[in-house]
């Protein structure tokens, strides 16, 4: 039985930048198969009825900060509490990383430098040519990244990866599922090591 994980996330996630590496560490140790699924958080939050950031009661925002500062130091992860590109629109990150996920690139690599990108290096990914340039670094060269990434192809397996996540009951980034059991948060991480140890 192949051992399978699926990972729904959204790049401009602090909490997904934080899980990415734990996750990668985990698919080496274990032999995980791992379904990257990057998708519309905007559209799950709507349709959930789960407030954005900034629309959040005042203390929630402000714990949000102490344990971002928290979770950095602990995981001594690079992390700026309030980069410069935050909110950022994802989208075309996410087709992005479909995009070079049918053109066989080492997509966990691409998917943490969207991620760093935003929390570390304080780069506006919804810039084209960032994606471009973040694209070479990970190996992925092509002259048609971004028409190809707006292709009506990439476009609907995006929206299906979204449409997958609200029928599987996922409601924020990041979210993991294996054996059809779900985790929620970066902070999940130890109990679904136990459920991949226990399989």
């Amino acid at each position: 039985m192949t051992n399978t994980l699926d990972y729904y996330f959204a790049t401009p996630s602090p909490w997904a930048y934080l899980a990415t590496p734990r996750v990668i560490e985990l698919q080496k140790k274990y032999d995980l198969k791992i379904n990257w699924k990057p998708s519309d958080l905007m559209e799950i939050f709507a349709i959930h009825g789960v407030a954005n950031v900034k629309d959040r009661p005042k203390p929630v925002q402000l714990n949000r900060l102490t344990e971002l500062k928290r979770w950095s130091k602990f995981l001594g992860t690079p992390l700026t509490i309030q980069p410069k590109f935050f909110p950022v629109d994802p989208t075309l990150s996410h087709r992005t990383i479909i995009l070079a996920q049918k053109n066989n690139i080492n997509v966990e690599n691409l998917i943490f430098s969207f991620q760093k990108a935003v929390w570390a290096d304080e780069k506006n990914i919804s810039d084209e040519n960032i994606i471009i340039e973040i694209c070479k670094t990970n190996n992925f060269n092509s002259n048609s990244i971004i028409e190809d990434a707006n292709s009506e192809e990439i476009i609907n397996e995006y929206k299906s990866n979204t449409q997958e996540a609200l029928s599987k009951n996922v409601w924020g980034s990041p979210t993991f599922i294996y054996n059809n059991e779900l985790f929620w948060g970066q902070d999940r991480i130890d109990f679904l090591e136990r459920a991949i140890q226990n399989n």
